[in-house]
């Protein structure tokens, strides 16, 4: 039929969870999985609280908040995987402003509606909660290899590598501010444990090349205070006293412990 346009649609989140698990367990993915847990054991020290989600059981074992000051861990994922929660990264069965930290990995990277998986971290965060995003960078030889054989329609290079500064984009409309955003793992995409380890050297490069990394770690603080203050100067001055007022002034009953809730285990 003329003038009908197809649209190529994003991979589905659920379904390209099985596939990026088996990836991982390849000689490339542990080695990536091996500097994934490296970085993130330095970056998320300033991350206290109850508890926090990761997004993805890619690898067992490897739980990307454990450098955080978190007393529980949950693992979500797709259902036949091995996770605490088992559901869809676009309708998370979580109560809202439960989580002090969320981990998507590479969930964006895999997601037909990915606007709608960062708005359902917004929701489930806290009000300071920081969300950290691993994804590919599609300015490497990742994303090199990714042009040139997604057709083949095989995880991961079927997925839609996003950009850095585009992902950002997204935070700002949230609220969030971005605390840290870099890319690593500059060694080609080559399934080869001995050949890895020869080009091992490169990884001493990242420091002027690092941009050029095949995966990115981004980690983004969420906002309130702004959106809080308009709200504030919108009802006049003596309001935003007033409120500003028995902020301070006043206690506060103290906070329930945040629970998850609506956790769906049921098989299906």
């Amino acid at each position: 039929m003329k003038g009908t346009r197809t649209v190529r649609q994003g991979p589905v989140w659920l379904d390209a969870q099985a596939p990026l698990a088996q990836w991982y367990a390849s000689s490339l993915g542990q080695s990536i999985a091996a500097r994934l847990e490296s970085e993130l054991s330095t970056r998320l020290g300033d991350v206290f609280g109850y508890q926090g989600l990761q997004i993805g059981n890619l690898v067992p074992g490897l739980h990307l908040l454990a450098g955080a000051g978190l007393q529980r861990h949950l693992m979500l994922d797709a259902p036949g995987n091995q996770a605490d929660i088992h559901a869809d990264v676009l309708s998370l069965p979580v109560a809202s402003d439960t989580m002090k930290a969320v981990a998507f990995f590479h969930t964006l990277d895999f997601c037909d509606n990915p606007h709608q998986a960062l708005r359902e971290a917004d929701r489930v965060l806290t009000e300071d909660g920081q969300l950290i995003i691993i994804g590919f960078n599609p300015y490497s030889t990742f994303g090199a290899r990714h042009m040139l054989t997604r057709w083949r329609r095989r995880e991961p290079w079927n997925g839609r590598f996003y950009a850095r500064h585009r992902v950002s984009d997204w935070l700002s409309v949230l609220d969030y501010r971005v605390l840290d955003s870099s890319a690593m793992f500059i060694r080609p995409p080559v399934n080869s444990e001995r050949v890895l380890r020869r080009l091992g050297r490169m990884d001493a490069l990242e420091r002027w090349i690092g941009g050029l990394g095949g995966l990115y770690i981004m980690q983004a603080r969420k906002q309130t205070l702004p959106m809080t203050m308009m709200r504030q100067w919108r009802r006049g001055r003596t309001g935003m006293a007033a409120a500003s007022f028995a902020r301070t002034g006043e206690k506060t009953a103290a906070r329930p412990r945040a629970t998850v809730a609506r956790i769906d285990n049921r098989p299906r």
